[in-house]
């Protein structure tokens, strides 16, 4: 299951007393300077440190150094002095000559100082994810991606330089092809705290470009994220320099170990790259900024027409495609009147279907969104039962088996009587199942459909309502169908009536479990011991065990 959004505010987050001096929140405390506030005392500022040599090629200015190798050709006079003995003028570079690149930058603002919330906090987002675009105001926003530690054995990219470099140019291409521009890299040792990498690139969305800035901060434990977006048109030079510096700044905050929080999914490109936990930008720029076309199938003769048994989610499967295929209204108008073959389902991945099924026909509705779609500022196409006429809108899954590709696929729905979940036997390909199915009355028949799913990699079983849990899994006391998902890495489950908690011995690789069942007669209260590999557990909603400690809900 994949975290919940938590908005924090620094303001709210950390408790540290409120002096006269160190209340600090203006935009221009964070824009990283040259120059040192000796008047700050320790703590009030953070200190960023790099000393490099760059071999200069035909065709480099100082500008053009500074402004690659530091985010900023403005700070080119410091390279023009550090390196007067071979450089006469600044106009005056030779090629093969070995520039020595020392540079010291401050903010002044601190980890001791009350930061205001009106000037940071609001524009701070704390999420599981990279960035989201879900409620992006213009100029920019800082995201932090809530800290962790380092699961992966990942190197320290500060000592692997050139290795990371290279990756991140490489999943740069390979997830984005030339989509990304103008890719620079930074890299500092943060006094007193450890070190602090990373990049920043040009985004080609489409309709507009964005500046990403995606920096990563380590100390000997643990490690933080923090990303600037930026919409680039309506960004100002200092406003790009002010978020640059926040990104920096939170880079550091948020190493605090009172931000933990347990990660429930796999990063991307996890089994394919050395560093999966830095590739997010480029996946989530792709994900939620890009409004390019998805490239449609030309179409095979062969394939299987598709005979769907819900005219309602045929219906939005096909708005999707289409919005998702970016047709013009006449192409429109054919795809909607002509069968759909399962090639056409060839490039979905991910699939969320929403159904609120209830008494009074305007609140019945159902929402599907495909690989994260979205059309004139709308997620999803949505659809009530009152368009279709008053039959219901979605009586069984069995049309999602012709999704053959898919690799994500999130079932949230509300009162809805459907208890067959077989159909989504058929769906092999699954890494992420997530099943939030909140009803008082129905109830699944059994969980068989699970013995297919060898590559799954994140299961929830749950769902809840106004503060209540389903009941729709409490027919379900045999689990040890899951041994057949030996690769099962994020558990969560709500079902009350469990006989027996042995079939985690079956699940090597459990990296996250949230088994809960709490108010259940028949409650048996797991043993943590099945569970050695496990970072993170919480049994009943009690934390038992986190890797770092310090996390939410710690006694």
């Amino acid at each position: 299951m994949r975290a919940a959004k938590i908005i924090i505010f620094i303001g709210l987050l950390l408790c540290i007393p409120i002096r006269s001096y160190a209340y600090f929140g203006k935009n221009e405390d964070y824009i990283l300077s040259a120059e040192k506030p000796f008047y700050r005392a320790e703590g009030h500022f953070l200190e960023f440190a790099r000393e490099e040599t760059y071999k200069v090629e035909e065709g480099d200015t100082l500008w053009g150094i500074a402004d690659a190798c530091w985010g900023a050709g403005s700070y080119y006079p410091q390279i023009f002095l550090d390196n007067k003995d071979m450089v006469a003028a600044p106009d005056l570079l030779v090629p093969g000559m070995e520039l020595k690149l020392r540079q010291t930058l401050y903010t002044r603002a601190g980890l001791k100082d009350y930061i205001k919330q009106e000037v940071f906090g609001n524009e701070l987002l704390v999420v599981p994810e990279a960035f989201t675009m879900e409620d992006f105001v213009p100029p920019y926003r800082i995201f932090v991606s809530v800290p962790y530690v380092n699961d992966l054995q990942e190197a320290d990219p500060y000592i692997h330089w050139e290795e990371f470099q290279k990756e991140v140019r490489a999943s740069s291409e390979k997830i984005c092809g030339n989509l990304v521009s103008d890719l620079s890299f930074e890299r500092y040792q943060v006094a007193g705290i450890g070190p602090l990498c990373g990049y920043r690139f040009t985004f080609d969305a489409g309709d507009k470009d964005y500046v990403v800035m995606a920096y990563f901060c380590y100390n000997d434990t643990t490690k933080s994220e923090a990303f600037a977006l930026c919409e680039k048109e309506s960004c100002t030079e200092k406003q790009l320099e002010e978020a640059r510096g926040k990104a920096f700044y939170a880079a550091v905050r948020y190493l605090d170990p009172g931000v933990y929080y347990g990660k429930t999914e796999d990063y991307i490109g996890w089994e394919e790259w050395n560093y999966p936990q830095l590739r997010n930008p480029f996946a989530d720029a792709m994900r939620s900024l890009y409004q390019g076309p998805l490239e449609q199938p030309a179409g095979d003769a062969g394939s299987p027409v598709i005979r769907w048994k819900e005219p309602a989610l045929e219906k939005l499967v096909r708005e999707e495609l289409a919005a998702l295929w970016q047709l013009t209204p006449e192409e429109k108008q054919e795809f909607m009147g002509r069968d759909m073959r399962l090639d056409d389902l060839e490039g979905i991945e991910e699939l969320h279907i929403t159904y609120y099924a209830g008494s009074v026909t305007e609140r019945e509705k159902l929402y599907v969104q495909m690989n994260g779609c979205r059309e004139n500022g709308k997620w999803g196409a949505e659809i009530r039962k009152g368009d279709i006429g008053q039959a219901a809108l979605l009586g069984t899954l069995e049309d999602l088996k012709n999704f053959q590709k898919l690799k994500k696929l999130e079932l949230r729905l509300r009162n809805a009587a459907i208890t067959d979940l077989s159909s989504l036997g058929e769906l092999r390909c699954l890494r992420v199942l997530e099943c939030n199915i909140y009803s008082t009355e129905a109830r699944v028949e059994n969980i068989d459909f699970l013995s297919n799913m060898a590559d799954l990699r994140t299961l929830c079983l749950g769902g809840w309502s106004k503060g209540k849990f389903t009941k729709f899994f409490d027919g379900i006391t045999d689990l040890s169908v899951l041994g057949s998902c030996p690769r099962l890495a994020y558990l969560t489950l709500v079902m009350g009536n469990v006989e027996s908690w042995e079939f985690l011995r079956d699940l090597p690789e459990i990296y996250y479990a949230d088994l809960d069942y709490k108010e259940r007669r028949n409650s048996i209260v797991p043993d943590e011991s099945l569970l050695p590999g496990a970072c993170f557990i919480y049994f009943g909603g009690e934390q038992i065990r986190f890797e770092v400690g310090g996390g939410y809900g710690e006694k």
